[in-house]
């Protein structure tokens, strides 16, 4: 198991690192262009292989803390606690892979059918969505019930999304091109998920002196992500508003 483990370990280091990079270049580059197109499903398969990876690894932690993260018992170690304080960090890791794969699975469904919006009421999309919404609400119970500002943050992040999300899908109609505006923060709304789980990992080991303030970098990434989308949604609606005025 533990050998498994390492191996997904690995997997996901390399895959992770790829996606860090990627996730800038259909960013910058021209919308629709060949190179966004192309470094966008190049983004798309790492992200996958992200969540994939990073769901197992996390599995097999919540299902035997003490067996996969064995070099943390010591002889004076609270072995209960230890499992309950792993347990607990991990599930919050299994939570990002599950938002990583719902907003990189929406985001492709997305811009798939933007002239067939029915489509987007595909089952195990939808299933996906609404595990995610009660996962969110599991995750901020964990948050007011421990007082992790991290948990209870995503948590509502989490159902929030979900709920703008499955309305998306459900919707009998949407508005000219708010695919476009759709299909981005998608994307950017995994690139939240991906740097915020990088900061998870290393957070513990780079920024464990900082104490409380290692919480910054943790959420940075979903603060700046969530600006850098509403600021570009205005930026297309005013663009389409003023192409009907036209």
């Amino acid at each position: 198991m533990n050998t498994i483990h390492s191996v997904l370990f690995f997997i996901h280091i390399i895959v992770g690192s790829m996606a860090l990079l990627l996730f800038w270049v259909p960013i910058v580059t021209k919308k629709g262009g060949l190179d966004h197109r192309k470094f966008g499903r190049y983004y798309a398969n790492t992200m996958y292989a992200v969540a994939a990876s990073g769901a197992l690894m996390a599995l097999m932690v919540i299902y035997a803390p003490l067996v996969i993260k064995h070099q943390l018992v010591h002889e004076n170690t609270n072995t209960q606690q230890l499992a309950s304080t792993l347990r607990i960090f991990w599930s919050f890791l299994l939570y990002l892979s599950l938002l990583t794969f719902v907003n990189v699975r929406h985001g492709i469904l997305v811009l798939r059918n933007k002239t067939q919006h029915s489509n987007m009421r595909q089952l195990p999309h939808l299933f996906s969505i609404g595990l995610l919404f009660i996962g969110g609400l599991i995750l901020l119970l964990f948050g007011l019930i421990y007082s992790n500002t991290l948990h209870i943050i995503f948590g509502v992040l989490g159902a929030v999304l979900a709920i703008q999300t499955g309305r998306f899908c459900l919707a009998n109609s949407v508005s000219a091109n708010r695919w476009l505006v759709e299909h981005l923060s998608a994307f950017i709304g995994s690139g939240i998920a991906a740097y915020t789980a990088f900061l998870a990992f290393g957070g513990r080991s780079m920024f464990g002196d900082l104490g409380p303030f290692q919480l910054v970098f943790w959420v940075a990434p979903g603060v700046i992500g969530t600006i850098a989308i509403a600021r570009m949604s205005r930026k297309y609606k005013e663009g389409l508003a003023a192409k009907k005025l036209i």
